[in-house]
């Protein structure tokens, strides 16, 4: 994909994070969500006595490098803090709650409390909106309270920085480098290169994680909140944006590309192949964590012990019933494919022509056919299982996976949404076979061979015309197929129809919202008519955001004077700012009409003419 793409942003929707799950979180949860991937350090328990931190403890080194700091660039660019404030929507997150959609969100949501409260503490107490726009919910030094306004911030992602023992203090020596993941993780530090971990971690928000509260359920959707979209986690990362390069170019990990305990150490596998091999295997990690999703939210046992956390549903018009078995149906949309139910009545049309059941693109599987009204568990991550069988050499290793995708069918076709009695253990069983899965893949060799073949595979999928992908399928490939491209070095107009067709990085507004956030920053910092210094530094980190791969770009922003003054600017004046200045209005307005073009992306998608693209594109590949 090309570089000025990979810079969009990936996901649509309001000014919303991203699409970001609005939903509760109980404070301890992220170290059992973490131990899925990283069960090797056994310092899991030891999380228990960390504490998170605030950006503000990471801003003094990681805003603006320094001439005392340089001899770290060779690892780090020492400006991610400033990226993340001045560009990340994350920074934003807990901001829209305070906005018009936040209230808007409130006031349907909760009638009655929103003639009583502020909007804000409506969402952050009823709806639970905190594990996902904030860190508030985290555990904080000796039972203190995180500042909301951070949003999702440093240590939210990277894990608990404070207490004895903790990362934040030694991570600032050299001696930090010679450490494994292992032994980083018991200090609370996740190891975000896994792909594994980082795709739990993304996914736990944007699919959503019941058992830390993370749920987007169809109310607030039908209120507000944008729908979910398919999240493919190269493209999805390297567009957050990215605050960190790209392995290879990385001085010190290129030079060290030969010692094999900095390979392991800093995940170098296959480093030339990290995007495809970060895309394939993040395909496998949303088949299961939409499946887990599923299963939790169908399981009234386990789900009993914390209701709130697991069914937010609850809280939301009490009129309807007070117990999760009596909400089953409007609990099942949060999992359930959308466009089960909003699609077009076209007769006829490609639906008809599919059929009605769970595909896996690629494979001819006899699989149980779907009763037609009844909707099934969200598919769209199922797009990408055979090319990663194919990747291990187990494509032909499709009888339990064949028999869970039936199991499931059976509990879809029971009753309209779904029997959760019998969609729990089947989702359950497909979570254990997506687990082998995953480690099968995280074996396999990512090379230029591999990865040509990889986007061969994904060209040929559907070449004998016999099945045809639904919009959010082939928005998922058109996705994996730019990245191992990109990855090859391969290029070509047909490589970009296919991704603005599919709205793959529909973030068209992007420029127009990085300038309105730059009215902010200069309003809050008192530099409306900033000096000539100043201007030059916000137009070099702007180059840097552009290329951070580029090294002469990462040492211009030594004592940049923009990054400088950013340093000293709060949570509250920026949101503060953000609000008086109207530009969260004027965000949203952004927001949503780039939201105008993902639906008419949707609209306007027509098989025929993807499956067209996928030929073309072959056509590249067979000419390399």
């Amino acid at each position: 994909m090309p570089k000025p793409l990979r810079r969009k942003f990936y996901a649509a929707g309001a000014l919303a994070l991203a699409a970001l799950a609005v939903a509760g979180f109980v404070a301890h949860r992220s170290a059992r969500a973490q131990e899925l991937s990283q069960s090797i350090a056994s310092g899991a328990k030891d999380w228990g006595k960390y504490h998170y931190v605030e950006a503000k403890d990471c801003k003094a080194c990681h805003t603006v490098p320094v001439d005392d700091y340089k001899g770290s660039l060779d690892l780090v660019m020492l400006s991610e803090y400033s990226i993340w404030k001045s560009h990340d929507k994350h920074a934003q997150a807990y901001a829209v709650l305070k906005g018009a959609r936040g209230r808007q969100m409130a006031e349907l949501l909760y009638p009655k409390e929103a003639k009583e409260k502020a909007h804000a503490a409506i969402l952050d107490a009823k709806a639970g909106c905190l594990g996902c726009h904030a860190m508030g919910t985290l555990p904080a030094k000796e039972g203190g309270k995180l500042d909301m306004e951070d949003g999702v911030s440093c240590t939210g992602c990277h894990g608990p920085a404070g207490g004895d023992g903790a990362w934040l203090g030694p991570h600032q020596q050299k001696t930090w480098r010679d450490k494994t993941p292992a032994e980083k993780y018991k200090s609370g530090l996740r190891n975000l290169r896994d792909p594994v971990v980082r795709a739990e971690l993304c996914m736990s928000c944007h699919i959503g994680n019941a058992d830390e509260g993370k749920v987007v359920n169809h109310a607030m959707m039908a209120v507000g909140h944008p729908p979910l979209p398919p999240i493919e986690m190269a493209t999805f990362a390297a567009n957050e944006p990215q605050h960190w390069r790209d392995p290879k170019s990385v001085p010190y990990l290129r030079k060290n590309l030969s010692d094999a305990k900095v390979a392991e150490r800093y995940g170098l596998k296959d480093v030339d192949y990290s995007r495809s091999r970060s895309a394939l295997i993040g395909n496998l990690v949303a088949v299961r964590e939409t499946l887990r999703l599923a299963r939790d939210r169908a399981d009234f046992k386990t789900g009993a012990k914390t209701p709130d956390t697991y069914w937010p549903e609850l809280q939301q018009n009490t009129d309807l019933g007070k117990e999760a078995s009596e909400r089953w149906p409007e609990i099942a949309m949060a999992h359930s494919d959308c466009f089960a139910c909003h699609h077009d009545l076209r007769y006829p049309g490609f639906r008809q022509k599919r059929g009605y059941s769970y595909h896996i693109p690629g494979e001819k599987l006899k699989l149980e056919r779907v009763v037609p009204g009844r909707p099934v568990v969200r598919s769209w991550p199922l797009a990408a299982v055979k090319l990663a069988l194919t990747q291990t050499g187990k494509e032909t290793d499709l009888s339990d996976l064949t028999k869970g995708l039936d199991a499931l069918t059976r509990a879809t076709n029971a009753r309209p949404f779904g029997d959760p009695a019998a969609l729990s253990p089947a989702a359950d069983t497909l979570v254990s076979w997506c687990d082998k899965a995953i480690e099968d893949l995280r074996k396999s060799e990512f090379n230029k061979g591999t990865v040509r073949q990889l986007a061969l595979n994904i060209c040929d999928l559907y070449k004998d015309g016999k099945d045809l992908p639904d919009y959010e399928t082939a928005r998922q490939l058109g996705s994996l197929l730019q990245v191992a491209c990109s990855d090859l070095g391969i290029k070509g107009d047909e490589l970009k129809k296919l991704g603005d067709e599919l709205n793959v990085a529909p973030y068209g507004s992007r420029e127009a919202r990085l300038e309105e956030l730059l009215k902010v920053v200069r309003e809050a910092m008192g530099k409306k008519d900033a000096p000539e210094e100043f201007n030059k530094g916000i137009k070099s980190f702007k180059d840097l955001l552009n290329n951070v791969d580029d090294e002469k770009q990462v040492e211009a922003q030594l004592n940049n004077p923009f990054l400088r003054d950013l340093r000293d600017l709060g949570n509250k004046r920026f949101t503060d700012e953000l609000i008086k200045t109207g530009v969260a209005d004027k965000l949203q307005q952004l927001s949503d009409d780039d939201q105008k073009v993902v639906l008419k992306a949707i609209a306007g998608y027509d098989p025929a003419k993807f499956l067209g693209h996928l030929q073309a594109v072959k056509k590249l590949l067979d000419a390399k």
